[in-house]
Formats: C-alpha cells, sequence, structure tokens
C-alpha cells in the first residue's frame, strides 16, 4: 500500500502540471477572442510622416525620399 501511494502521488502531481498551463491559456485565447471581437472590424487609418518634412506622407512604411530618413507612423484623427 505505501509502494502505491509513492507511486500515485507523483504521478498525480506531474499530470497535473502538465495539464494545467493548457487550461490557463486556453482561458487567454477566449478572452482575447472575446475582446477582439467587440472592437470594430475596420482597422485604424494610419499615415506614414517624415520626422524632418511634415509635408512628405505615404500610406506604407519607407524612406522618406528627399532625407532618407524612416518613416514614422502618425494615426489619423477620427471622425
Amino acid at each position: 500500500m505505501h509502494f502505491l501511494r509513492l507511486l500515485i502521488l507523483p504521478l498525480f502531481a506531474t499530470v497535473l502540471l502538465l495539464t494545467a498551463p493548457s487550461v490557463y491559456s486556453v482561458g487567454a485565447v477566449r478572452a482575447a477572442q472575446k475582446e477582439h471581437s467587440t472592437h470594430s472590424k475596420k482597422p485604424a487609418e494610419v499615415l506614414y510622416v517624415c520626422p524632418m518634412h511634415d509635408n512628405v506622407t505615404y500610406k506604407k512604411p519607407g524612406l522618406c525620399p528627399k532625407c532618407k530618413m524612416t518613416l514614422v507612423k502618425k494615426p489619423l484623427p477620427q471622425n
């Protein structure tokens, strides 16, 4: 009987440790999906602007044609 207890308890603890993270991660994924679904489906519109030249704007990331600096993301005002 004592031998059986020494075998079952560590086995039970191992099973709990291996299954517990998956249970929590599934709950976290479901919560993230639910939170994501409550937001609007339309992505936020942004422009990419040169830090040195405000008149250089693009819809995609890249480099400024004037000074070759990396364009930075600037969100458009929400209407």
